[in-house]
């Protein structure tokens, strides 16, 4: 049996959370993965004493520590002992790259990167090819529901007539919700039954939240946790939505918009180097090249006028998503690299060919 712990921070973003345990529940009898949080509340505070517990020996029970964050890579290789796999949670940085490098010139670590874009910014600060590796996020298709749920539009406080624009993931920087809201504002003075749909998680929620205030649009947003009153998974916001709005200004998680892909539904999309592995201009989704809230607002309205276009990109991303984004090849993967590390063999990462009419345009 390969023993594996997860070093994970309390504060971990939706990808790490959801990779960690599907990891931890779908490894198989093979592995025995043991999960410890780091930060305010979680096993240890600081990553001072996540050194110390690791060093009084639970590193030694475990053949590889797969770390989730800067500050648990750094406990698990001041730690040393154990290989190491290391998920970054963060685009990298000249600084976190460099740091990257010191640790790997004296631990075996492997990264595994969910994106291409991220994983060629660190070959290309220096970090060795071969130990950098690709790991798109999987996508548990069980939690993806297709049907509009009429029930949790009304309890969002959608009427069964409004056009609500779903935005992924949490509101951050790089996700750049303001320009959702700017948009959908722009859509909302040309027809009221435009309306914007937010997770309500993210540094920058309550920002947004208070952006729309200020545009005296009654109903323009609603962040679903916060009008709920309750946690919700990602995927239960799948339902109430009409159509999603991607409206990334820099790198931003992957897996969210892999969801959206999965749920069928139409995709209006800003392009960056991360969105454009997973989406295709009138393949998967309309895109612009111009984040401007006129130009996504421009692209909303084309596409709503044209059922034929909604169906057949809806249709391919979905399929893509299916073919690419599986959860069964995100354990797959995973579990043959900690088998490869636990054995001290090469680090190779098998990647999935295309069916056959697909253009995915991942760059790996």
């Amino acid at each position: 049996m390969i023993r594996v712990l997860h070093l994970l921070g309390r504060d971990a973003d939706f990808q790490s959370r959801r990779g960690s345990a599907a990891l931890a529940r779908g490894a198989g009898a093979e592995f025995s993965v043991r999960t410890r949080t780091l930060g305010p509340g979680g096993d240890d505070r600081t990553p001072l004493s996540a050194f110390m517990s690791l060093r009084r020996g639970a590193v030694g029970e475990f053949d590889l520590v797969h770390t989730w964050d800067a500050a648990s890579l750094t406990a698990a290789a001041l730690a040393g002992r154990a290989r190491i796999v290391h998920t970054p949670r963060r685009f990298p940085t000249s600084r976190s790259i460099g740091w990257l490098r010191a640790v790997m010139g004296y631990r075996d670590v492997q990264m595994i990167c969910p994106s291409a874009t991220q994983r060629r910014v660190y070959v290309e600060g220096g970090v060795p090819i071969e130990r950098c590796h690709l790991i798109r996020p999987g996508v548990d298709f069980s939690l993806v529901k297709r049907r509009r749920d009429l029930a949790l539009r009304k309890a969002l406080g959608f009427e069964d007539s409004d056009v609500v624009l779903l935005v992924p993931g949490e509101s951050t920087r790089a996700a750049n919700h303001r320009l959702a809201v700017w948009a959908t504002a722009i859509l909302h003075v040309l027809d009221e039954r435009f309306r914007i749909l937010l997770w309500g998680r993210g540094d920058q929620a309550h920002g947004v939240a208070r952006l729309a205030e200020k545009q005296g649009q009654d109903g323009l947003l609603t962040l679903a946790e916060q009008k709920l009153g309750r946690a919700m998974e990602f995927e239960e916001l799948l339902p109430a939505a009409d159509m999603v709005l991607v409206t990334a200004g820099g790198p931003v998680s992957t897996l969210p918009i892999a969801l959206c892909m999965a749920s069928g539904l139409p995709i209006v999309s800003t392009v960056t180097y991360t969105v454009a592995e997973l989406l295709e201009d009138r393949h998967t989704a309309v895109m612009t090249p111009r984040p401007t809230p006129r130009m996504l607002a421009q692209r909303v309205l084309e596409l709503r006028q044209d059922s034929s276009l909604q169906w057949s990109i809806a249709d391919m991303a979905r399929t893509e998503a299916y073919e690419f984004f599986s959860l069964t090849r995100f354990v797959e993967q995973y579990r043959a690299v900690y088998r490869q590390v636990a054995s001290g063999q090469k680090v190779e990462v098998i990647e999935p060919a295309a069916g056959a009419g697909l253009r995915f345009h991942g760059r790996g």
